[in-house]
């Protein structure tokens, strides 16, 4: 979320004023490629939602254990996933230019955690580890199959262009008029999705598990260096790429972030360095509110005096300026809105 509400332009500033001769190598890690390839910047949104499936387990186990019928347990799901799926339309939808034509159903990383929380949420409720475990396996495998043996449109099988590939198709099919116009695709590739969220949960089983820290340290690295040994093998017939969110790139982003987050692991609860976290602590505790101030209300931060004043300093100071105004700005509210313990919940 850091990265999210501003962290790219900062660090970008910072490294403006600071390393200027590695400016060009940072921007380029921080810029999503324009159709294949993978960089660290494509990693914020798989993150996003593996992170979403690591907590599953924790916040599913106890809801479960609190409530007496699974019925209550249902009607929260569908509840956060009917929120999170308004939250998209707003933040990227057009909802709220209240015109009907402008309406884009499906177009957002708030959608997709509430595909993936949906049927990760069934699969923890009602399947056995090994049975989560195929079920990844059968998502993963399912869609690479789909984007490599069916063929559509007067197109063979296999076809992976940026404007003629299945999952595009289908968009182009279902949602009609009601999607965005670009490259990113959603319907099928919510099979995409639940895998990552799913593979989120492994990790977050792995870590409510009674190994011991240096087990479950030890066993975060394994999984991670096995799921992008295997995406970067699987990558040569298969390639990475974020807009379609091939299987490949479900496991490589999700070798990475099974090794962020043994790295977090280790450093936060098995050493104890917590301070540090703090400021991200503030941000992650309202991280969805975060999320939509930032898409809705982008434009009123940066038209704000004091940031438009940080512009006219020389170089790449007024940038700096600017970065820090911005994301400092958000980050007061935040504050504030932590020390009132006040939260937005889907």
């Amino acid at each position: 979320m850091f990265w999210i509400i501003g962290g790219r332009e900062l660090v970008l500033a910072l490294v403006a004023c600071l390393a200027p001769s590695t400016f060009d190598a940072v921007e380029t890690q921080l810029t999503h490629p324009r159709w294949q390839g993978f960089v660290a910047w494509d990693m914020i949104m798989p993150l996003f939602l593996f992170l979403v499936g690591a907590a599953m387990p924790f916040a599913l186990g106890k809801r479960f254990e609190r409530e007496r019928t699974r019925r209550w347990v249902y009607w929260r799901i569908a509840r956060r996933v009917a929120l999170l799926w308004i939250l998209g339309m707003v933040a990227q939808g057009s909802l709220l230019k209240y015109r009907f034509q402008d309406l884009e159903f499906y177009s957002n990383a708030l959608q997709a955690v509430a595909v993936g929380y949906l049927v990760v949420s069934i699969a923890l409720l009602h399947f056995s580890l090994t049975a989560q475990i195929g079920l990844f396996a059968l998502l993963a495998l399912g869609y690479w199959a789909l984007l490599a043996l069916v063929p559509f449109a007067g197109h063979p099988a296999g076809t992976l262009d940026q404007y003629a590939n299945f999952p595009l198709y289908v968009d182009q099919w279902v949602l009609g008029g009601f999607r965005r116009q670009h490259s990113f695709t959603w319907v099928i590739t919510s099979l995409g999705f639940a895998a990552t969220v799913l593979l989120g949960a492994m990790a977050g089983h792995l870590l409510r598990s009674r190994l011991s820290a240096q087990r479950k340290l030890l066993a975060l690295l394994a999984i991670g260096l096995l799921c992008i040994g295997s995406g970067r093998l699987w990558s040569y017939w298969l390639p990475l790429n974020r807009h379609l969110w091939t299987s490949s790139m479900i496991l490589w982003a999700g070798g990475w972030s099974f090794l962020l987050i043994a790295l977090f692991y280790a450093v936060i609860d098995v050493m104890g360095v917590k301070r540090w976290a703090f400021p991200f602590v503030v941000i992650g505790a309202n991280a969805l509110l975060a999320y939509v101030f930032d898409h809705v209300f982008d434009r009123t931060l940066s038209d704000t005096l004091v940031l438009n004043l940080a512009r006219q300093l020389p170089g790449p100071y007024g940038e700096l300026v600017r970065a820090v105004g911005e994301v400092g700005l958000l980050w007061l509210i935040l504050w504030f809105l932590y020390r009132k313990r006040t939260f937005l919940r889907a």
